[in-house]
């Protein structure tokens, strides 16, 4: 009997031990991952605690913990010895310290106004045995980032475009509500959206996978102040014979690009410093006063630019880098600036280049009309030459005529003279070759002798004259009858 009992105390003993061990094992630790939730303006740095505790009171083995936060709103500013991380993602771990709980505190820069909330992706947590914690309740931390008094509350847009298809009406910065109908083969619309102010932040929810039938997209507006916010609503009806990329590359004779990649640029801040001393500003730039949101900031636009469409301002980077930035006016982008990108000339230059331009066309027109002049003058020489030539040919001709008449008429006195001996002529003979225009018969003496004159009849003289000529004597003899 005592034998008995003895052995259902040792059982019951056993039971006991191993109930203990189970029950140990099914309360292993758990745990509690608490923030802090601070507030702060725009420019100023704000501090999150973070606390990773046992709920038991049991010592705290090593930890691991990624967390997320909006990278727009707060920038990681501090590297710890348990902390490392930026651009929206930070790891924070711990060591065994043989107390309940691991506190770190992690700085940020307020960036815009907001909220942002900083929240846990995973964790890994043991206790000082080294087991797993089975239970670790996770919260979040809520930064308030206040804007400042003079912070913009525009939070309208500028311009909004969709494709494929078109607005129902046509955007306006008032209007919030439009339609647009696009075909069954289109399962992407693409929203282009840039807001009026600069500080404003634009999100769109929806647009991705489009639905047969209706789909809303929502084109969400923050203004600078980080509470006012204006919501567009775009109602997309999918269905057959409704606009797509393919019928809008084909209004345009092209086909609609391939999309390679897709970039979305992280926010970064540039501060706006005086320019330093000894610094030159990029040649072909002239100075101008800059709005960037609600302030006028110094900079400078390129001279040859009646309407700017950038502007070049001296800034300061995160890592105190200073150097030029060109900031696009239309789409709100900066980038550093580079020399080469100007184009080579500078204002004085461009004005140097367009006098001389404008001197040689001015050289050019006279030079023309002075040619047009020279030509009309050679045209009239050479209409004067050649009636000058015509004239004188002319005059040629009548000298020649006339030199030929008074050849004839000197050959007919030469042959009368042969005839008469070498005696002068007689009127009469005269006017029988045409040298005397009249002829008186009385009172004249066709038989008189002038002085020296042969008393040869003029009858006979004739004919003796004929008859030499015939013979082809060359004296002759006179007789008297």
């Amino acid at each position: 009997m005592k034998s008995m009992m003895k052995r259902i105390g040792i059982r019951l003993l056993m039971v006991t031990a191993l109930l203990l061990a189970l029950s140990f094992q099914s309360f292993a630790a758990s745990g509690r991952i608490a923030f802090s939730d601070p507030s702060a303006q725009v420019g100023e740095e704000v501090s999150v605690t973070v606390k990773f505790s046992t709920t038991g009171g049991e010592s705290l083995g090593n930890t691991d913990i990624m967390l997320s936060y909006d990278p727009e709103i707060l920038e990681y500013i501090n590297e710890t010895e348990n902390a490392s991380g930026g651009a929206g993602a930070i790891r924070v771990w711990s060591a065994p310290t043989g107390s309940s709980e691991a506190t770190t505190i992690l700085r940020f820069q307020a960036l815009k106004a907001g909220t942002a909330t900083i929240s846990v992706s995973s964790w890994e947590a043991y206790d000082n045995n080294g087991q797993s914690l089975d239970e670790v309740r996770e919260g979040s931390s809520t930064v308030t980032v206040s804007a400042l008094a003079t912070s913009s509350t525009d939070a309208t847009l500028a311009s909004m475009t969709v494709s494929p298809g078109s607005l129902t009406p046509s955007f306006t910065p008032l209007t919030d509500s439009y339609a647009v109908t696009v075909g069954l083969d289109t399962t992407q619309l693409t929203v282009s959206a840039v807001a009026n102010n600069d500080k404003a932040t634009v999100a769109l929810e929806g647009g991705d996978d489009l639905q047969e039938g209706e789909n809303t997209v929502i084109c969400r507006v923050t203004a600078e102040d980080g509470t006012t916010v204006k919501e567009y609503t775009i109602t997309v009806t999918r269905v057959e014979g409704g606009e797509t990329a393919a019928s809008e590359a084909g209004e345009t004779g092209t086909e609609a690009p391939e999309v390679l990649a897709e970039l979305t640029v992280t926010a970064r801040k540039i501060q706006i410093i005086e320019l330093p001393e000894g610094v030159e500003v990029p040649a072909g730039f002239r100075e101008s006063s800059i709005a960037i949101g609600d302030t006028k900031v110094p900079g400078w636009t390129w001279a040859a630019d009646e309407t700017p469409r950038y502007c070049v301002f001296y800034g300061m980077n995160d890592n105190d880098e200073q150097n030029f930035y060109r900031y696009d006016l239309t789409e709100k982008t900066i980038q550093r600036y580079f020399e080469e990108d100007n184009a080579g000339v500078t204002s004085e230059e461009y004005e140097t280049l367009a006098d001389n331009y404008n001197s040689l066309v001015g050289d050019y027109q006279k030079v023309k009309i002075l040619m047009f002049v020279l030509i009309g003058i050679a045209v009239i020489l050479l209409v004067m030459l050649l009636l000058s030539r015509r004239g004188t040919g002319r005059r040629e001709n009548e000298r020649y005529q006339n030199y030929d008449r008074e050849t004839a008429k000197n050959t007919d006195r030469a042959a009368v003279s042969r005839s008469a001996g070498g005696r002068k002529l007689s009127k009469e003979e005269r006017y029988m070759r045409g040298e005397e225009e009249e002829y008186e018969e009385e009172g004249t003496d066709m038989d008189q002798e002038t002085p020296g004159d042969s008393a040869i009849p003029v009858s006979a003289q004739m004919a003796a004259t004929a008859e030499d000529e015939k013979d082809g004597d060359d004296d002759f003899e006179f007789f008297d009858l």
